[in-house]
C-alpha cells in the first residue's frame, strides 16, 4: 500500500480485503457449481426433448407439405413446451412451432445460427442465449434431419427454457446481493461507530505525544482507550516523568552553571567558528558598556587588535578534535585598566563554538606592584639621605684629625637629627603596618573634634611660630562631637596640620573649617601653598609617593602621614580627599575628612 496512508487506514482496508473475501469467495464458487449443474441438466433436457421430435417426425410416414410440418411442430411444442423450429438447407426457416406459418416467410435466415452451423459438422450443435421472441436465455439445440417424405432435409431445432432451478438459484442470488449490501453498510457503520469511539482516546495519546515534544512535560494520559493500549499509556506517562525530571535536573544544572557563569569576577566570552560572539557573562556586559555585543566580532567590542588576532589564530589552529594550545598576554584598555586574557580554542567547532577568552582584571596587582617598586625606592632613598650623613659626619669624627668641641657638638646635632628622623620614618612605617593589620584597634567614642584640633595644634605649634603661620579655626565654639578614637583623631589633625604648615608660605594662615551633614561631619584644613597637580589628587595618600620637586625637598617629612591618615579614616569607616588649587585660587590645597557623628545619648570624651 502507499506509505502515505495512515495505520488506521491501512488496518481497516485490510480488514475489509479480508471480510469481502471471505464473504464473496466461498457464494461466488457455490453460484458457479450451482449454474454449472443448471446448465448441465437443461442441456440433457433439450437434447431429450429433440430425440423425442425426431423420432415422432420419423413416426409420420409423409408429412404433405411445410404447412402440415408446422401444424405438427405447434402440437408437439405445446405438449412439451418447447419451441421446435425446422430449417431447410441454405438456413431458410420452413416451419416454427411458435410463430404464424403466414409470417414464417419473414423470418431472417437461420444459416449463421452457432446451433445450426455446428449441426452440419457434428452431431449436435448447441448454443445457449437470449431469445428476443421468448423475452428469456434459452437452450438451443440444432440436429441434422434426411428421410422424411415431403419435408426437404435440413436442421431440426429445440429452443427450450433452462431448468427450473435457473430461477430460484436467480432468485437467491439477488437475495444474496442484497443481503450482502445491507451486511456491508451495517459493518461500515459499525466500524465507524468503534473508529469514532477509539478515535479520542487514541488522539489523546498523540496530543499528550506532542505535547511532550513541545516541552509541556506536565502533560500526561488519565484515561486509556483499551486494555491494548494500557501498556503504551503507561509507558507514555511513565518516559514524561524521565524526561520531566531529566529536564529539570538539566536546568537546574543549566542555571547553577548560569549562576556561577554570571557571578565570576572575570569576564568570559565564547566565540563561535567564525570569530563572532556567541556568549559573555554579565562582568563582559559591563567591560562592554553594556551593548549588544552578540554577533560582533571582538575588534567591534574592545578596541585591541592584538586581541582580534589572537582570537582568529586561535580557532584557526583548532582543527577537528585537536586542542591548540592557550595564548595568555595582557591588554591595556582605554581607562587605565589592565587585563590577564587567556584564549583557548574549543576542538568541536561542529556545534558553532571555536574559543574561550577569559580576561582578569590586574590593575589592582598592576598599581600594587608599582607601589611597592615605588616604596622600595622611596624608602631606599629617605634611609640613604641621612644615613650618608651620619656616615659622612661620623667618619670625620674618627679621622686622625680631632676636631675641636664645637664643631664635634655640631656634627653630634646633625647626626641625631637624621637619626631622629630615622627613628620617626621607622615609627610611622610600625604604625602603618599595624594599622593595614588592624593591630591597633580604635576604641569609638563620643570626642569633641575641636578638642582633638586643639590639641594637635599644640604638638606642631612650634613648627609653625617659626614661620609665624597661625591656626584660624572655624569650628563651631561648642565643638563637634563626632565617634571617634581619639588620639587616633588628633594624630590625622597633627599629619594634616603639619603638612600644611611645611608647604605653606611664611605669614599665611591655615583654616581649619567643617560641614554637617546627615549623620557625618566633613573636616577641612586649608593652605596657601604652591598646592597639588590634579594628576597626583589620587597617589599623594600612597607611602612615601613624591609630587613636585619643591614639595617633596621640605626637611622632617617621612612621606607617610597621608598614607597614616587614610588607614586611620578607614577604621572610622570615614574618606579622605584632597582639593587643589582652593576654590576661587589658583593655588593651594584643602585637605577634606569625614567621620560620623556621634550619638546623642553618648558621653563626651574631652581633652585640654
Amino acid at each position: 500500500m502507499n506509505g502515505s496512508y495512515s495505520f488506521r487506514t491501512r488496518m481497516i482496508l485490510t480488514f475489509w480485503i479480508m471480510l469481502l473475501a471471505a464473504l464473496l469467495l466461498p457464494p461466488w464458487y457455490y453460484f458457479r457449481s450451482l449454474a454449472s449443474q443448471v446448465l448441465e441438466e437443461s442441456r440433457e433436457n433439450a437434447i431429450q426433448q429433440l430425440d423425442f421430435v425426431q423420432w415422432t417426425l420419423h413416426r409420420e410416414k409423409q408429412i404433405p407439405s411445410a404447412e402440415d410440418l408446422n401444424r405438427l411442430l405447434v402440437e408437439i411444442g405445446d405438449k412439451l413446451s418447447v419451441r421446435l423450429s425446422y430449417i431447410a438447407e441454405g438456413g431458410k426457416v420452413i416451419a416454427d412451432s411458435q410463430v404464424p406459418f403466414s409470417e414464417i416467410p419473414n423470418l431472417e435466415n437461420h444459416a449463421a445460427r452457432p446451433e445450426i452451423i455446428q449441426s452440419l459438422s457434428q452431431e449436435i450443435g448447441s448454443s445457449l442465449r437470449f431469445s428476443g421472441t421468448a423475452g428469456r436465455d434459452l437452450m438451443y439445440m440444432a440436429r441434422r434431419i434426411t428421410g422424411i417424405a415431403g419435408i426437404p432435409p435440413g436442421v431440426l431445432r429445440v429452443a427450450a427454457p433452462l431448468s427450473k432451478m435457473k430461477e430460484p438459484v436467480d432468485r437467491l442470488k439477488v437475495s444474496f446481493l442484497i443481503f450482502l449490501g445491507i451486511f456491508f453498510i451495517a459493518i461500515a457503520a459499525i466500524s465507524y461507530l468503534l473508529i469514532r469511539r477509539l478515535n479520542n482516546p487514541i488522539r489523546a495519546l498523540i496530543e499528550t505525544a506532542e505535547a511532550i515534544s513541545s516541552r509541556d512535560y506536565a502533560r500526561r494520559i488519565r484515561i486509556s482507550p483499551g486494555h491494548e493500549f494500557h501498556p503504551l499509556t503507561q509507558a507514555i506517562n511513565r518516559m514524561a516523568d524521565s524526561i520531566q525530571v531529566q529536564i529539570k535536573t538539566v536546568t537546574e544544572q543549566k542555571q547553577e552553571l548560569e549562576a556561577v557563569f554570571n557571578a565570576m569576577q572575570e569576564c568570559v566570552m565564547v566565540l563561535d567558528s567564525g570569530g563572532r560572539i556567541i556568549r559573555v557573562n554579565q562582568t563582559f556586559a559591563r567591560l562592554s558598556s553594556g551593548d549588544d555585543v552578540i554577533g560582533r566580532r571582538p575588534l567591534e567590542v574592545i578596541s585591541n587588535p592584538e586581541l582580534q588576532k589572537i582570537s582568529d589564530d586561535t580557532i584557526k589552529a583548532t582543527a577537528g578534535d585537536t586542542l591548540a594550545q592557550p595564548h595568555n598576554f595582557q591588554i591595556v584598555l582605554g581607562d587605565e585598566r589592565t587585563y590577564d586574557v587567556n584564549i583557548v580554542g574549543l576542538p568541536d567547532q561542529k556545534k558553532g563554538r571555536g574559543a574561550v577568552a577569559v580576561f582578569h582584571e590586574i590593575t589592582e596587582l598592576k598599581r600594587l606592584e608599582k607601589v611597592r617598586q615605588d616604596f622600595v625606592a622611596n624608602v631606599s632613598h629617605e634611609l640613604r639621605t641621612p644615613l650618608t650623613s651620619i656616615k659622612g659626619y661620623t667618619e670625620t669624627l674618627l679621622s686622625e684629625k680631632k676636631p675641636d668641641r664645637e664643631t664635634s657638638q655640631a656634627f653630634l646635632q646633625v647626626i641625631l637629627k637624621n637619626t631622629n628622623h630615622m627613628v620617626k620614618m621607622v615609627e610611622d612605617l610600625l604604625q602603618l603596618a599595624r594599622l593595614e593589620a588592624h593591630q591597633l584597634p580604635s576604641k569609638l567614642i563620643s570626642v569633641n573634634a575641636a578638642s582633638a584640633l586643639l590639641t594637635a595644634w599644640r604638638s606642631c605649634r612650634h613648627h609653625a611660630e617659626g614661620k609665624n603661620i597661625q591656626l584660624e579655626s572655624l569650628l563651631p565654639p561648642d565643638g563637634v562631637l563626632v565617634s571617634a578614637d581619639f588620639d587616633q583623631l588628633v594624630q590625622v589633625f597633627r599629619n594634616l596640620l603639619e603638612n600644611s604648615i611645611r608647604y605653606s608660605p611664611s605669614d599665611h594662615p591655615i583654616t581649619a573649617f567643617c560641614t554637617l551633614g546627615s549623620g557625618e561631619v566633613t573636616f577641612a584644613i586649608r593652605d596657601e601653598g604652591p598646592g597639588i597637580s590634579k594628576k597626583h589628587h589620587q597617589r599623594i595618600f600612597e607611602r612615601f609617593y613624591r609630587v613636585e620637586k619643591h614639595r617633596g625637598d621640605q626637611g622632617g617629612s617621612t612621606g607617610l602621614g597621608l598614607a597614616i591618615c587614610r588607614h586611620i579614616l578607614l577604621h572610622h569607616n570615614g574618606r579622605i580627599w584632597v582639593q587643589s588649587p582652593n576654590e576661587g585660587s589658583t593655588k593651594g590645597a584643602t585637605f577634606f575628612f569625614t567621620l560620623k557623628k556621634a550619638p546623642a545619648s553618648s558621653v563626651t570624651q574631652s581633652h585640654s
